[in-house]
C-alpha cells in the first residue's frame, strides 16, 4: 500500500515536471514571437495559452520550489530518465 501512495506521488511530481517543461517551450516560443514585428494572431493566441497555462505551471513550480535540493535533484533526475 505505501508503494502505490509513492507511486502516485512520483506520478504527481512527474506532471508537475511536465508541466513545467511545456511551460519552458511555451515561453521560449512566445518569447521569439514577441521578437519579431507586427504581432500576428498567432501571436496573440500563442500568448492567451501560455496565460491560461500560467496559473497550474505557478502552482507546481512553487511545489517544486518547496522542495530540498537533493529532492529537486532525485526528482529531475527521475524526470529525465522517464522523458528519455
Amino acid at each position: 500500500m505505501t508503494h502505490t501512495v509513492h507511486t502516485a506521488t512520483a506520478s504527481a511530481e512527474q506532471a508537475d515536471l511536465d508541466l513545467l517543461a511545456a511551460a519552458r517551450r511555451r515561453v521560449k516560443q512566445l518569447v521569439g514571437l514577441l521578437e519579431t514585428l507586427p504581432f500576428t494572431e498567432r501571436t496573440a493566441r500563442i500568448a492567451r495559452e501560455y496565460l491560461h497555462e500560467a496559473g497550474p505551471a505557478r502552482d507546481a513550480f512553487d511545489r517544486f520550489a518547496q522542495l530540498d535540493a537533493a529532492e529537486q535533484q532525485q526528482q529531475l533526475r527521475a524526470w529525465q530518465k522517464a522523458a528519455s
